[in-house]
């Protein structure tokens, strides 16, 4: 088992904390710093001995997405990002030169680094031990977690619980929160990372169509030295072909030579606004709270976002002492605030992006490559771009209908 202690000895460590959260990805850590440096009394508990692995992201994150949250620090970079292509199913090639588009992560070392200021910050971090439910006190209130640790069942109390244990959390079945998914609200991906490729070490490359990736699209992440992140994400309900079949066949299109280090598979949920990630004193980020961009599937910004906020109310809920559990629904309330109305626009948008053809994609792009193709841009607006594209098709605009804006 791994030990992170924020300045207390084994010896000094109790068994009861303030707050537990329930994994150590991004959204957890970023919880437990905030808590930490709150003065917040936190434990992190990571199921796996390494934080960062086994690893199932395509790591590409927006610049902002990342300085929002934490000061850049180059060691966690693979390639800096200045260019976009997009391709359609015909091979129209939309091309934008944007300079500070984003960058592509090395997870491993970035959430190592995240929890490590977590710690740092004042919060025990413990790896290897696994949650296997959660406690309950004789008035029914969620009163701890309960782990498997060094061979044993063991028992840590909290005041408060956060369940950053992603898409799959068992920490909201646990708790009695629905958390399951319709096929059209998940994305099942597969990904390799590819040696011995010819790329443009600073473009990030985007596909689409029905054939490559039904319900989803394909992306290329160079990763610097001939290195890239390839993979593709599908929904399960229009895919006929399991996602790594089609990544394999995308692969073998897009590379003459190539050479298969790693090979990941994972799934990617949508945001859901009936989705309840409150419940008492028990809170969801990340993944597990559903914060998702549900057109990209992009999630370390939001994980980020959930964790800070998440961390934020515990800290003040904590520290008072007398205020009513309730309080801990302004987590919710103030996510909704600042991120609210572009997860319910992308989430919109996926409705429609799952009904679109390739003929569809064909006048998307076509119709992208007019405005920006060969251009520099500093920013793009995704809310106006988007309904400007819906907008441009009789087909689109048709479907827009369903919709309200």
């Amino acid at each position: 088992m791994g030990w992170f202690f924020g300045g207390l000895s084994k010896s000094e460590m109790s068994d009861e904390f303030d707050c537990i959260v329930v994994g150590a990805g991004p959204a957890g850590s970023m919880a437990g710093k905030v808590l930490a440096e709150n003065g917040v009394a936190v434990l992190i508990l990571e199921k796996h001995s390494q934080i960062g692995s086994p690893l199932s992201c395509a790591e590409a994150i927006s610049l902002s997405g990342l300085t929002d949250f934490v000061p850049l620090d180059p060691e966690w970079v693979s390639t800096y990002s200045q260019n976009m292509l997009l391709v359609s199913p015909k091979g129209i090639r939309m091309k934008v030169h944007h300079p500070d588009v984003g960058l592509v992560l090395n997870r491993r070392l970035f959430d190592r680094r995240l929890a490590e200021k977590a710690a740092s910050a004042g919060a025990c971090l413990k790896t290897n031990v696994q949650a296997i439910g959660l406690m309950k006190n004789t008035k029914g209130k969620l009163c701890g977690v309960r782990v498997l640790e060094d061979g044993g069942e063991k028992e840590y109390q909290a005041k408060v619980i956060i369940g950053a244990d992603g898409v799959e959390s068992c920490v909201a079945g646990w708790a009695g929160m629905d958390s399951s998914l319709r096929l059209n609200q998940i994305e099942s991906c597969a990904q390799y990372l590819l040696g011995e490729v010819d790329i443009e070490p600073d473009c990030v490359e985007f596909y689409l169509g029905c054939s490559v990736a039904p319900g989803g699209y394909a992306w290329v992440f160079p990763k610097g030295e001939n290195l890239a992140n390839v993979g593709l994400a599908v929904t399960p309900d229009p895919a006929n072909k399991k996602a790594k079949d089609l990544l394999d066949d995308f692969v073998a299109k897009r590379f003459s030579d190539f050479e298969i280090l790693e090979s990941m598979m994972g799934a990617v949920p949508s945001f859901d606004r009936s989705r309840n990630v409150v419940k008492e004193n028990l809170l969801l980020v990340g993944d597990a709270g559903r914060v998702v961009d549900s057109l990209s599937g992009a999630g370390i910004s939001n994980a980020l976002l959930s964790g800070k906020i998440a961390g934020s109310v515990v800290s003040q809920y904590v520290k008072d002492g007398n205020l009513s559990v309730s309080f801990l629904k302004k987590y919710y309330d103030e996510l909704m605030r600042s991120k609210g109305s572009l997860l319910r626009f992308y989430s919109y948008c996926r409705a429609i992006f799952l009904r679109m053809t390739d003929e569809d994609f064909d006048a998307a792009v076509s119709f992208l490559k007019g405005c920006f193709d060969g251009k520099t841009v500093t920013s793009i607006d995704p809310i106006p771009v988007v309904k400007t594209i819906l907008r441009s098709s009789p087909r689109l605009l048709f479907l827009l209908r369903h919709l309200v804006w």
